[in-house]
């Protein structure tokens, strides 16, 4: 409903601009010097007539001719005569309609660079140095726009680069340059026309994945339980491919991406809208940087211990207080809000390079030249993925030094680089089409570096899960698992049971994190990163506890739930114990798996890379000074030469140096001198050898120089 009414009200208001412009008909002084009407095709105003059907009728207009007397722009509004306008803001004589100016020049159509904007000879200088491409219109179609030598045309800016054409100026991207009076219409409504279209955007694109959904209702469920109440309960049935992605990753298309609720976005509440029957809450968490540490934690594996290496060190200790985080430290580099450094530092994780970097920065800061944009991001990648550098004496492929996050990256290029590459916890497999043979030398690393990390947040999602399983069973617990997203996890349960599954799913992140540090080769677990930063107790399914879920479609706002952290869970008491005295009424048959030990993934490609410059490399991954790295070699040579060269004393030292060292070795029978010199002389004898065999004879036919 909310839709609708907003649709209707801005389409109402394009209907009445459509018949302003319609005004103009006939009038080419008119609309000819107008910079927008004259965009608009004024053809096909002709009315075909034909004669009256009898002589001394008048013609008539002929039949089966649409909307006669109207140009070809109105024409193409409607699919048939009697048929009702076609015209919302996504249509593109809609920015033309509104008069919708850049910089207070007329937005122009081209249909070789879409939008752009129209800006005479004597003001386009002042374009030179901004971040917009002006328009090469030789081989525009548009004659007018081609032939044009009185003005310059620029391309509107788009959040995928400068190769990118805008073709909606009304798209939600532009709302911010509509805020900042960049983007102006001659009509105070046009703004609400592209915050509708903006809110609009998330209900247009979701409503019939939404209303598509499998319902079961507890009347239709066969031999259930009766209704707890009046109102009848539904569950829905989430249509989940467990194994969607080479990843490993669940793939749902409404649930799994699903907007968390905006106050400007219609239909945004919609996991909101999802409760917890009576008598049951929902208890959950999200896993605390996920793929952040799981990164951290290959880097520190180098050294088996926690925060040894810089990206290591700041996931523990860093702090969104003293700006000493990831986040924080991008956010500084980059000149942008953390929040926004976050999607930078996740990608650049997830192995996406530096065309990624410039793209989404342009986005967050479109102020930026394209230069300065290439600038910050090379920056960027400098300081946190580092230098590639190709020195075969350190390391058999070329490695990332100086940076950061060069320990991570390196050793997530070495797991991407195994013969059959496996997640250093649980083994998981990658699938033979990305295995290293049937693909080019250093094909696909992206997508390589990136299993390696999203399909071991996989493999911490399946240890979650086990674990709670083990604790539901063994402590009795009234729970069962109702959805997970990703890093996301959300468990139905009794509302007696609250803290208790609060407690276990704590106790599940301590051994899920201790499997992870153990197979990584670290010992220990910091207690910084054992427990979750929160447990979410809820009646509804939302991002966090306090979130009121307001938006143009919902304006109630729903109870806040609850949110405890590991100290104010033991401060429960004994709501939250799973004491050990309890009898399971259904125990995990643990004994009927046998264990069998494997050594880790990890290492086992230790060993296979391992070799004498270990040290020198390490040290080559922390320097990004090129003076520095020249002498780390350096002083690997130089124990090699010194071993050349007591290999060469040792070839002209006499004989007495040795025969202090010579030693009597056992032999399995006597051994004779006599007999061996008897053998000899025999061999002289038969051979024909003489005491000088060992002498090169002369050549007979070879005569002395003159």
């Amino acid at each position: 409903a909310t839709y609708h009414k907003l649709s209707e009200a801005v389409g109402q208001r394009l209907v009445e601009l459509t018949e302003k412009a319609l005004e103009a008909k006939g009038q080419p002084d008119v609309y000819e010097k107008d910079p927008w009407l004259r965009q608009l095709d004024w053809s096909g105003q002709e009315i075909k007539w034909v004669k009256g059907k009898k002589k001394a009728d008048p013609p008539r207009p002929a039949t089966r001719q649409k909307m006669p007397g109207q140009p070809q722009w109105y024409k193409d509004l409607f699919s048939k005569s009697d048929g009702p306008i076609n015209l919302t803001v996504r249509t593109r004589l809609a920015p033309i309609l509104l008069r919708l100016a850049w910089d207070g020049h007329p937005l122009t159509w081209s249909d070789r660079h879409g939008w752009t904007f129209q800006v005479p000879l004597d003001e386009a200088m002042m374009y030179n140095d901004k971040a917009v491409v002006e328009c090469d219109m030789s081989e525009e179609e548009n004659l007018s726009l081609r032939h044009d030598r009185k003005h310059r045309y620029f391309k509107l800016p788009h959040k995928d680069g400068p190769s990118a054409r805008c073709s909606n100026p009304l798209a939600k991207g532009y709302l911010q340059y509509f805020e900042k009076g960049t983007l102006s219409s001659e009509y105070s409504y046009a703004k609400g026309a592209l915050e509708m279209n903006a809110s609009c955007s998330y209900w247009i694109s979701a409503r019939d994945r939404i209303k598509s959904q499998m319902v079961v209702y507890e009347s239709e469920v066969r031999n259930g339980p009766d209704a707890t109440s009046s109102s009848e309960v539904g569950f829905i049935l989430p249509q989940i491919i467990p194994m969607g992605t080479i990843t490993r990753r669940s793939v749902e298309n409404t649930w799994l991406t699903a907007s968390n609720a905006k106050k400007n976005r219609v239909g945004s509440e919609l996991k909101s809208m999802v409760r917890a029957p009576p008598g049951y809450c929902f208890v959950g968490a999200d896993v605390d940087s996920q793929e952040l540490w799981i990164a951290s934690l290959v880097g520190d594996s180098q050294f088996q211990l926690h925060g040894g290496n810089a990206i290591g060190f700041m996931t523990l200790e860093g702090t969104k207080a003293a700006g000493t985080d990831l986040h924080s430290r991008t956010a500084k580099i980059l000149g942008i809000s953390r929040n926004d450094a976050k999607v930078f530092n996740y990608g650049r994780i997830y192995g996406a390079g530096l065309k990624f970097a410039s793209t989404l920065l342009r986005q967050f800061n479109p102020d930026l030249t394209e230069s300065q944009t290439s600038e910050t991001a090379a920056n960027l990648y400098r300081e946190t993925k580092g230098q590639k550098t190709n020195r075969k004496l350190l390391h058999e492929r070329p490695f990332w030094r100086g940076g950061t996050e060069s320990f991570v990256f390196n050793k997530l290029e070495d797991f991407a680089e195994q013969e059959r590459p496996r997640t250093p916890v649980l083994g998981a497999g990658i699938t033979e089409a990305l295995m290293r043979r049937f693909i080019s030398k250093g094909g696909f690393m992206t997508s390589r570096i990136n299993w390696a990390i999203q399909s071991s947040g996989v493999d911490y999602l399946h240890l979650l899960i086990v674990s709670m399983e083990y604790l539901i069973r063994r402590f009795n617990l009234d729970a069962r698992l109702a959805i997970t997203v990703h890093d996301e996890i959300r468990y139905l349960v009794k509302d007696e049971d609250k803290y208790r599954a609060a407690m276990a799913l704590q106790v599940a992140n301590v051994w899920t994190r201790a499997m992870f540090s153990q197979q990584m080769g670290i010992d220990d677990l910091p207690q910084s990163c054992a427990y979750f930063s929160a447990v979410d107790i809820d009646h509804v399914l939302r991002k966090e506890v306090d979130m009121d879920c307001v938006t143009p479609s919902h304006p109630t706002k729903i109870p806040p739930g609850e949110s405890l952290d590991i100290m104010q869970l033991l401060e429960k008491g004994e709501e939250a114990v799973l004491d050990s005295s309890i009898e399971s009424s259904d125990p995990p048959q643990v004994s009927q798996y046998e264990y069998t030990p494997r050594e880790p993934v990890m290492a086992s490609l230790q060993a296979s890379l391992q070799n004498d410059s270990d040290h020198a490399y390490l040290k080559a991954q922390i320097t990004g000074d090129d003076k520095e790295l020249r002498k780390i070699i350096k002083e690997m040579r130089t124990p090699v030469k010194k071993a050349s060269a007591a290999r060469k004393t040792s070839k002209t030292s006499p004989l007495g140096d040795y025969q202090q060292s010579l030693n009597l070795l056992a032999v399995d029978e006597p051994w004779s001198a006599n007999k061996y010199m008897k053998n000899w002389e025999r061999s002289k004898k038969v051979n024909g050898w003489d005491n000088n065999f060992m002498r090169r004879p002369v050549p007979r036919h070879v005569t002395s120089a003159m």
